[in-house]
């Protein structure tokens, strides 16, 4: 993902989620100049398909949703999957599994053994297609107020054992 590219990146997040989950372009470009590495795109020939957006984190600091500055943490110990989006056009492709393919091997180069993310719209389902698990206390308690930012349906999951 490159700078160029959050115009698409807002267009395609107003396609895939209703309008609470709406960032603002300054947040999508706080994480993009923080962790350049974990943000990435797929192109169709005439419109942006997908968009994966990951943060190397540390413990439960989460980026508040909206945020317009976000830093990446000294230390990171684990890799938050903080938005992916795909086309209605591209479901079913194969593309979230190659795009989190991507993230899975962003977080093995960075030694980190865990991914997590929220799942929201009832996407609970998919992430779970995709080896993510609802979390379990005390972690699930640690999320509790940022999940009430996400809305009521929200669900905090992971995926554990990324890297060896």
């Amino acid at each position: 993902m490159q700078e160029d590219d959050l115009d698409a990146v807002i267009e395609l997040q107003k396609v895939c989620y209703s309008a609470e989950f709406h960032e603002p372009k300054s947040s999508f470009a706080s994480k993009l100049r923080a962790a350049p590495d974990s943000c990435w795109v797929a192109a169709g020939p005439d419109r942006l398909l997908a968009y994966l957006v990951c943060l190397p984190i540390e413990g439960d600091a989460l980026p508040a949703l909206h945020a317009p500055d976000w830093c990446k943490p000294h230390q990171p110990d684990w890799l938050y999957l903080h938005d992916l989006a795909i086309h209605p056009d591209a479901r079913g492709t194969g593309l979230a599994r190659a795009m989190l393919h991507q993230a899975t091997t962003a977080a093995h180069s960075q030694g980190l053994s865990t991914m997590g993310l929220i799942a929201v719209q009832g996407s609970v389902p998919f992430w779970s297609r995709h080896g993510f698990a609802p979390a379990t206390a005390p972690v699930a308690q640690l999320m509790a107020k940022k999940l009430d930012s996400f809305g009521e349906d929200a669900v905090f999951m992971l995926r554990q054992g990324i890297a060896s």
